[in-house]
């Protein structure tokens, strides 16, 4: 028997999801915020590791943490809220059929570090080696969980509005860097072309959006660290693939697909 679809958006926030590839929901954990804040110290405290939980530090700063991923199977608050129903209905309902997590990260910018540059994650996923996307493949789903205050000054995330659901492109992308081959970003001069809308988050709120939407942030101009923390979800109807993702990147963390729009380095 099929599950049911619960339906917690609005006619209007799904208009929107459709014509813009991603939607704005405030205060979704508000209300958890200083626990999570909590698990995210405790969490930063590990041993560096990349046979449990995963460290990555700022790749011209080593001794600067970046991100940290796959640490659910380590800490059961971090597991209760990206594999919750709070997460896995509402990606479910934009999904419209069930959706599995697929990876999480937390993402430490601190003051001066931490830019994205701007790229599309579907290339980093499955679709990499494709001209456009695959009309017939549905796109993952992100969801962005500030913990602490998003701005201009930090380095928020910023999309590409007026970008629908339907929209295949895939947009060129380069290697600027001759000593960082593997490290990928979308082409200067079309992104340069592009409109850049900034989305600046209050703690608690949430951003969904899709792995098509071309999206980047620039570095922390602040005085104070900004957290983060991400979660991807496929289709559950594609497979469980979270642990063969984890694995392989184990294998080869360098590779290009793990590189694309992200400059860190994992540790040894």
């Amino acid at each position: 028997m099929l599950k049911t679809i619960s339906k917690a958006l609005t006619k209007e926030q799904l208009q929107f999801w459709n014509e813009n590839s991603y939607i704005h929901i405030p205060s979704l954990f508000k209300e958890r915020v200083n626990e999570m804040s909590q698990w995210i110290d405790e969490i930063s405290n590990w041993e560096s590791s990349m046979d449990q939980w995963m460290c990555y530090y700022e790749m011209d700063n080593p001794k600067q943490l970046s991100r940290v991923e796959n640490f659910i199977p380590y800490h059961a608050g971090m597991k209760e809220i990206f594999t919750g129903s709070t997460i896995i209905d509402l990606i479910t309902e934009l999904m419209d059929e069930q959706a599995i997590l697929y990876k999480e990260r937390i993402n430490f910018k601190s003051p001066g570090g931490g830019p994205h540059a701007a790229h599309q994650d579907g290339v980093a996923y499955e679709q990499g080696a494709n001209a456009s996307f695959d009309p017939n493949i549905k796109p993952y789903l992100s969801i962005l969980v500030s913990v602490d205050e998003a701005t201009e000054e930090n380095g928020c995330l910023q999309v590409v509005p007026n970008w629908p659901l339907d929209t295949l492109e895939i947009i060129p992308m380069e290697a600027p860097y001759p000593d960082k081959p593997h490290y990928m970003k979308m082409k200067q001069s079309v992104e340069d072309s592009l409109t850049w809308k900034k989305l600046p988050t209050q703690p608690g709120d949430a951003l969904i959006f899709t792995e098509r939407l071309p999206h980047r942030s620039e570095p922390n101009h602040s005085d104070k660290t900004r957290r983060i923390i991400y979660g991807v979800y496929n289709p559950l109807s594609d497979g469980d693939k979270r642990e063969k993702y984890y694995a392989d990147k184990r294998k080869n963390p360098n590779d290009a697909r793990y590189m694309v729009g992200n400059p860190h380095a994992p540790s040894n």
